[in-house]
């Protein structure tokens, strides 16, 4: 099957096994190889891909941010893309995203605010 990096991947929402979403596609990492063209080896996902997209001093600052929020953050989070298939405008997951650092700061926001909150 072939798909267009930018059209098809680039910024499209990906959706996990249980159909929730686990964000966007920030980056796209290529693996070169030697006498043979370039494969896609990972989709990246999360804020740092996102800043260092913008700028690369923001994405320095934002990973270091990033990383009080658990193991794994702090980094772009890095899905192979064999793990990636299209699925209409979105493209689905074969992995479910609660098992990744993807909800990280979700997690962080439940476990250290809004737990505190009465009632909540």
């Amino acid at each position: 099957m072939r798909m267009r990096l930018v059209r098809d991947v680039l910024d499209n929402e990906l959706v996990d096994v249980n159909g929730q979403i686990a964000g966007k596609v920030d980056g796209i990492v290529l693996e070169l190889r030697a006498n043979a063209p370039p494969r896609v080896a990972f989709v990246e996902v999360g804020p740092v891909t996102l800043a260092r997209r913008l700028n690369r001093r923001l994405g320095k600052w934002v990973a270091r941010f990033d990383a009080r929020f658990g193991a794994g953050r702090g980094a772009p989070i890095r899905i192979p893309f064999t793990r990636v298939s299209p699925a209409g405008p979105t493209l689905r997951l074969d992995l479910a995203a609660d098992r990744t650092p993807l909800y990280a700061v979700e997690r962080w926001l439940r476990d250290k605010i809004i737990c505190r909150i009465p009632g909540a």
